[in-house]
């Protein structure tokens, strides 16, 4: 008797999570821009990743330090040390722009993003805009929030 009752309990456990593997998606990598700034983020400091994303950039340095910098600069300061980053999605705008929406890691908390990349004719990357909030309904669009 207890087998009848154990093989379709198993049966079931077995298609849901075969059910369950199949609708789950691995994470997307973070393009190389993206993923070199946050490596000199985890391994050296928040100077050093600003350096290397906004390198070519044509971003007010003046203007986004005291926006959208100003959320970064906080979290830095008072979430604990940055240990790393997931992309969670990536949005591809026009054949040669992408937002790529992230999550930044800190001890304490996490930091929400999305940078915004622009392909060059030459196939550089260049960020063209970023936005950093504390609240991840700030940065998802409600089509991408869990429900």
């Amino acid at each position: 008797m207890k087998t009848r009752v154990l093989v379709p309990c198993i049966t079931l456990a077995l298609a849901l999570s075969f059910t369950a593997s199949a609708h789950a998606q691995p994470r997307p990598q973070p393009p190389a821009l993206i993923n070199q700034g946050l490596l000199a983020y985890a391994q050296n400091d928040l100077n050093t990743a600003l350096q290397i994303w906004l390198q070519y950039s044509l971003l007010d340095r003046n203007t986004l330090l005291r926006g959208e910098l100003a959320a970064l600069k906080y979290a830095d300061t008072h979430y604990g040390a940055f240990e790393s980053g997931e992309v969670m999605h990536i949005a591809v705008i026009t054949p040669r722009v992408t937002r790529v929406y992230l999550v930044l890691y800190y001890e304490r908390a996490p930091l929400w993003a999305w940078f915004d990349l622009y392909q060059t004719r030459r196939g550089n990357q260049v960020i063209s805009d970023v936005f950093f909030s504390p609240k991840v309904q700030v940065i998802l669009p409600a089509e991408l929030m869990p429900q």
